[in-house]
């Protein structure tokens, strides 16, 4: 049972650990199988160009991620890394949008553990809000549990998956795919949609599946020596999913063929299809399991580090404070994980029998492809702040100063992020994706409101914000921007 300890255990994750959190929530083999067909709806065959250019943004990010990470140690990353260079409103803003996106993609990964059951065992689609309720049941359980344990499962489930996909993309590219190997698929001239806007609009999706490299940031109290682990579990991660999604993407472009990207779009299973023309049919269901296993855990990742960051705003006091209880055993945060799994249930409900959309592959679906641009663009709005965040931080930290790095890199990100934001919504996309941007503002507007009368009502708690951290590096707890009191012996910086 839920105790009404408030610190997470610490130094329970080893550096491998830390990578399988971030590599796991990439959800390679998920994002492979079910995210590149809507890429490709509007990319076509242009889209491993869509994933290079939302590669470049999250290697940006990555390297702003870093900075930070080399500094600090926190659990919900962003909320303390936006307030301690942007500011303490700043920073309750990119916590209550990054929990809200992550908490959009348990659903939307819950209904990719529900749509892939169904199709595996040969059950009517209408089912699949059974296999939803389950796997939620299934995925409270685990989240209260030893934050190790759930590591090493999603570690040995990522790795299985990579391998069977990886050997798909080989065959693939050595048989020269429908009409040979080509650059063709890294030019705007093969999308669906008049050039430049398709591929931004693919980047949408395409940030989708790149989300979660940075989510070992999120553990950073819980992992050992985390000033040295995180920042190497973030690069190896980032780095990863670059070569993968670009190898895979490229793959399946040559496979349909680049002049071919109507079929491509068209297949919701492209990845399977192709495992069955190339390689043959044992490997298209595998390559379906691991997509299952692969969206249940990185559900659990999701759920986890959107727990955390729920869990990290409670304990200061920002949110209510019972979502910054531990579990008295384990210490997990249990009662944010439950609330998310809650919340993620009510979610789908709605969408999945309110909004439900043929078009888009029925309820299931709907929800999958919902939830995945709503979640999206709320977490790109908070990584063009960690991206400013970045700039502003490396300004004041960094001796010597250097522009190109520790201005442009950030720039190139905002820059990367603001194209795919403004694809979203230009052109307006199908009944009901194109509620997301609407959905989006007013959380935004909400989270705005919020901390207005929490600045009214109650400034010490808004001078709480980003206190609370695992480690720090002393030189940045004792500069100016934030020293504010006598040190505060268990968190490592000034008190407020």
């Amino acid at each position: 049972m839920p105790g009404a300890n408030t610190r997470l255990a610490r130094g329970v994750l080893s550096s491998m650990d830390a990578i399988a959190v971030s590599v796991t929530v990439l959800a390679p083999g998920m994002a492979m199988l079910l995210n590149v067909p809507g890429v490709a709806a509007v990319a076509g065959g242009s889209t491993p160009l869509a994933f290079l250019l939302g590669g470049l943004a999250c290697l940006a990010l990555a390297y702003v991620v870093v900075g930070f990470a080399r500094r600090m140690a926190s659990a919900g990353y962003a909320y303390t890394y936006a307030s301690r260079s942007l500011g303490t409103s700043a920073g309750f803003m990119a916590g209550w949008l990054y929990a809200f996106g992550l908490i959009c993609f348990v659903p939307m990964t819950m209904a990719a553990v529900a749509s892939l059951a169904c199709d595996l065992l040969h059950v009517p689609p209408h089912w699949w809000f059974l296999f939803f309720l389950a796997g939620t049941l299934l995925l409270a359980v685990v989240s209260a549990a030893r934050v190790r344990v759930a590591t090493r499962l999603q570690l040995a489930v990522g790795i299985a998956t990579v391998a069977v996909i990886v050997v798909v993309d080989t065959v693939v590219v050595a048989k020269g795919g429908a009409g040979g190997n080509t650059l063709a698929p890294f030019t705007f001239d093969h999308t669906q949609r008049s050039g430049v806007s398709g591929i931004f609009y693919g980047i949408i999706l395409g940030v989708t599946s790149y989300i979660g490299f940075e989510t070992a940031a999120d553990f950073g109290e819980e992992t050992s020596r985390p000033r040295r682990s995180v920042p190497v579990a973030v690069i190896v991660s980032v780095v990863f999913a670059i070569v993968f999604y670009l190898w895979t993407t490229y793959s399946l472009s040559i496979g349909f063929g680049v002049n071919n990207g109507a079929a491509f779009g068209g297949d919701p299973f492209a990845l399977k299809t192709i495992a069955d023309r190339y390689v043959g049919a044992p490997f298209g269901t595998l390559v379906e399991v691991g997509a299952l296993l692969s969206a249940f855990f990185v559900c659990v990742g999701c759920s986890a580090a959107g727990s955390r960051t729920l869990y990290a705003m409670g304990r200061e006091g920002v949110l209510p404070r019972w979502l910054g209880a531990t579990h008295s055993r384990y210490r997990t945060p249990v009662n944010a994980a439950l609330t998310v799994a809650a919340v993620s249930v009510v979610l789908a409900a709605v969408v999945g029998f309110a909004f439900a959309s043929k078009a888009l592959g029925g309820p299931p679906d709907t929800v999958y492809f919902f939830f995945a641009t709503l979640g999206t663009l709320a977490v790109i709005v908070v990584y063009i702040g960690l991206c400013v965040g970045g700039a502003v931080f490396f300004r004041r930290t960094q001796r010597p100063y250097n522009v190109l790095p520790h201005l442009a890199v950030p720039a190139i990100g905002v820059l990367l992020f603001g194209a795919a934001l403004y694809g979203s919504v230009r052109p307006v996309p199908a009944h009901p994706l194109n509620l997301t941007p609407y959905v989006a503002l007013g959380w935004l507007v909400l989270g705005i409101v919020a901390v207005a009368v929490l600045r009214a009502r109650r400034p010490d708690a808004v001078g709480r914000i980003g206190s609370m951290l695992g480690e720090e590096d002393p030189l940045v707890a004792s500069t100016p921007d934030n020293t504010t009191g006598p040190p505060d012996p268990e968190h490592g910086r000034p008190s407020p």
